[in-house]
This record gives C-alpha cells, structure tokens and sequence, in this order.
C-alpha cells in the first residue's frame, strides 16, 4: 500500500498542503516547530483514526478554526486505486470515509493503511506497562490475522462482565469463564504463533544495527506455563473474589526482551535501546509485508535525533529493503545523503516545497 496523495486541511500550523510522496523513502525536512511531525500526524490520522501525540483534539485543529480535514489517494499492489477521509470537529465529532462511504470502526482503518511509526518515544516500550508491549504485539498479529478483533472483543467483553461481577454479584462471576476460556486460548495461540515468526527476523535486525547476536524476545502468556487456561482460572477464585478483578489471562501478557539474559533495559545504553527498538518494528514491519497483501506504510519521527549518522544509514538501508513507503522527519536534508533516491520535501511554517 502506498499513498499517492495527501491533503490537509487545519491541521495544528498547517492551513492547506498537498503532498505527492513517492512509492519509497520521503524525508520531510525542516527547522524546529515547521510542520514535519504534523504530516506524520495527519498520516497516521488516516491509518489509526487518531493522533499519536494525545487524545485532546483542540490541539489538533488550527487556532481559530473549527475542522481539521485530511484527505489521502492510497494504491495497493495490485493497482487498485482507494481513498479516505477524515475529519475531527472542535466539538468532538469524527467522521471517516473510505472510498467515499461512511464507516464508523477504526479497525477498517488500520485494515485499509496499515502503518508503523517509530517516534523518540519509542524506546519507552521497555519502560513502561506491558499493556504498551501487548499493543505492539496486538498491532502486528492483527495484520496478519484479521480474527483477533472478534477474539479480543468476545473476550474483553466477558472480562468486563466478570470483573464487575466479582465486586457486585459473586455468585454469577464464574458464569464468563467459559467465554474467557474460548477467547483467552485464541489470543494466546495467535501472539505465540506470532512471536515465533518475529524472533528470528528481530535478531537478524538487531545483528545489523548493532552487531549482537544475544539478544531475545520472550513471550510471557499471562498465566503459567505448567497449567491450562481453565486451570488457572479455577485455582485463581479466591484470589479473584478477595481482589475484586480476574488476575489471570492474555490481558496479563507481556514480552521480555533481553541481552545475554539480562532485561535490555537495565543493561545497554539508552541509546543502544532505541537501536533494539528500531530493530523490533523493523521485524514487525517485515512480517507485515510478507503476510499481509498490503504492505504497511513506515512513519519515522526525528531520525536523527534518535540515531547517528552511522547507524541511521543502517537503518534506512534496511528500511530500503523492505520495499516499502517510508516518512522520516528531521531538521537537515545532510543527514540523509548516504540514501540514494528519497523523495525530499522542505516544510517551513506549514508549507511544503518538494526539492528536485
């Protein structure tokens, strides 16, 4: 999948732009505060339905203005052509089409333009909760296997209504475990499955940014590995009643990535965590093209305050090929002379000039 043409309409500081990247790398280069990372968020408005800068949207819409538009002209691999639209209203109302026609599930976007973006926050994966690492998986095995949302509706729906029966009415709350249960196994077998495909690519990867060969990613399922789902839950009841929430399960899973054994981020620098990190969406990135018909669009936030010019010419080199349509933001255009063919787009105060 590649998009062909992007508009955007009130956006933060940009006011009306049009875009026409090229199918491969694009570099959206620019001075502090130009506009370079609000393309990427409009981007990853038509691929998420969201901003990944926060939620409130106020911020989102120009000063002044109460819409922000973003229009984007998608061709997938065997050119047939598509186009979505979204708008955001100051009032808090979304609306979203998709050749046209209305749609109101987000995860018809994420079908449609699947996408991957690496930010200076990126790294954070290692620091924080393991629902952000369970997203990540979740992110990858949905793209290749669209069952996962109805298995992680039925089951977060079933984990709700026992949760809330545990507090209010016990008597009923083991009533749901069958549904956990049918649910639970699916997720658990479909991220499994996943993460075995995922762990060779991702140390292939991290062998070329940054020559080990000891690291590894584990997956933690959310209950143990001695007992079957249906076992946990039954030796958990107590626990469950006394605690008021059900302690067990894939929405406990978690990955573990490590060097030699030890957690990578108690182990490396900071900056050889954003490598491991640059390598393990490289991977997913990768399964995704494999896998799935439409290959996933690249978003990259200030490449070079994130890798030096060394490592970052690694990256773009394997980003290279994979084949795939990539946006990368920084402030000089120097940085990425090593790379041969790159759309190159200069952003000031919110317009675009494409550079011959």
């Amino acid at each position: 999948m590649t998009l062909s043409l992007l508009r955007i309409h009130n956006l933060r500081n940009i006011q009306d732009i049009e875009i026409k990247p090229t199918a491969s790398i694009n570099v959206l280069f620019g001075g502090n505060g130009a506009g370079k990372t609000s393309i990427l968020e409009a981007i990853y408005l038509l691929g998420r339905g969201r901003s990944f800068r926060g939620m409130e949207i106020g911020p989102l819409i120009t000063s002044g203005e109460k819409e922000t538009t973003v229009y984007g002209k998608l061709h997938n691999r065997d050119g047939k052509k598509e186009s979505i639209g979204i708008s955001k209203q100051l009032k808090g109302t979304t609306q979203i089409k998709i050749n046209s026609e209305a749609v109101n599930r987000l995860s018809i976007l994420a079908q449609t333009l699947p996408l991957q973006i690496l930010t200076p926050k990126s790294h954070e994966i290692l620091e924080r909760g393991s629902a952000y690492r369970r997203r990540f998986i979740d992110w990858g095995v949905f793209h290749v296997e669209h069952n996962l949302i109805k298995f992680a509706n039925n089951y977060n729906k079933a984990l709700k209504q026992r949760n809330a029966a545990l507090r209010r009415s016990p008597q009923t709350a083991f009533a749901w475990d069958s549904i956990l249960i049918e649910n639970g196994i699916k997720i658990e077998s479909t991220r499994r499955s996943y993460l075995e495909k995922l762990s060779p690519i991702f140390r292939d990867k991290t062998h070329t940014l940054i020559g080990r060969d000891d690291v590894t990613i584990d997956y933690r399922r959310g209950w143990s590995e001695n007992e079957t789902y249906a076992e946990s839950l039954k030796r958990r009841e107590k626990d469950d009643l006394n605690k008021g929430f059900t302690g067990t399960g894939p929405h406990r899973a978690d990955i573990k990535i490590e060097i030699a054994g030890q957690p990578v981020e108690k182990t490396v620098s900071r900056g050889e965590q954003k490598l491991i990190i640059a390598a393990l969406y490289l991977a997913q990135a990768t399964i995704t093209a494999d896998e799935n018909r439409m290959k996933p669009l690249f978003l990259v936030d200030d490449l070079p305050a994130e890798l030096d010019r060394e490592k970052g010419a690694l990256f773009l080199n394997e980003l290279n090929m994979l084949d795939i349509q990539v946006f990368i933001t920084g402030i000089s255009e120097e940085y990425f002379s090593t790379v041969d063919s790159l759309g190159m787009f200069h952003v000031k105060h919110g317009q675009v000039f494409q550079e011959s």
